[in-house]
């Protein structure tokens, strides 16, 4: 059998290898703890194999590519990365709340100028968004989001069949729109407890401040909002748990309604 024969036996095979591949390593490289820069470049490109295999394997039969014309599989891979990008995207924006919750906390607290270097995204950030990123990623593993997320990945194939990229751009538009509302509302929720807490005291310390002058109430205030910042985050840990597990999930739907609209 010559080369022609051999890749006509085994092109189409060549073809839904690449397809799958393309969208699993464009959802790696956006979901959040799969693209951390901690993990090893090897350790990924083994996962996103195993994963393509898997998939290649659950496929009752081949998609009906059509021709195999050069610029016809560039658009397709085109397509399938844009899938899994959208999809990890989704997770990403809501994971993006966060940050803005620990803004809020930090600004109440009085550490909005305390940045550090974040270990997982190597970019400066406030010390309170990435104390709860890291506890966020925690509860993430925790409560098995990251296999939330891998079948997820398998539903899409079925929702977004290979080869078959017909895009409803209003759909997905307003999927991404909702999602980014939601970062604001979520991000309140979350820092709710400090911020009330916290305005309490200012309360306090500015009647002190009008009635004992002679109190020092920014050495005092300093100590009491961080103090009490870090407690009453303490004590709200188990409702943060249940209101993000819920965010989570409510990502992983919305990425899949914008892989159905695919």
């Amino acid at each position: 059998m010559d080369a022609q024969g051999v890749f006509a036996v085994f092109g189409p095979y060549m073809v839904l290898f690449a397809l799958i591949l393309a969208r699993i390593s464009a959802l790696v490289a956006t979901t959040p703890f799969f693209n951390s820069r901690t993990i090893p470049m090897p350790v990924k490109m083994g996962l996103v194999g195993i994963l393509t295999v898997f998939v290649m394997i659950s496929r009752p039969q081949l998609p009906a590519i059509g021709e195999l014309e050069t610029l016809r599989l560039i658009g397709l891979v085109g397509a399938e990365m844009f899938i899994g990008a959208l999809m990890g995207t989704a997770v990403s924006i809501v994971f993006g709340a966060l940050g803005v919750a620990g803004q809020l906390i930090g600004l109440q607290m009085g550490l909005s100028m305390a940045n550090l270097m974040d270990p997982i995204s190597f970019q400066q950030t406030g010390m309170m968004a990435q104390v709860l990123n890291i506890l966020a990623l925690l509860l993430f593993l925790v409560f098995d989001g990251h296999l939330m997320m891998l079948r997820a990945l398998f539903e899409s194939f079925e929702l977004a069949p290979l080869a078959s990229f017909a895009p409803r751009s209003g759909q997905i538009l307003t999927e991404l729109v909702l999602l980014g509302g939601s970062v604001f509302e979520i991000g309140l929720r979350m820092a709710f407890p400090v911020v009330v807490a916290i305005l309490f005291i200012n309360f306090g310390l500015a009647i002190i401040a009008r009635t004992v002058p002679q109190v020092n109430v920014f050495q005092l205030g300093f100590i009491i909002t961080i103090g009490l910042g870090i407690l009453v985050m303490a004590y709200s840990l188990p409702g943060f748990g249940r209101l993000f597990h819920t965010v989570v999930e409510n990502g992983i739907r919305a990425a899949l309604r914008m892989a159905d609209a695919v």
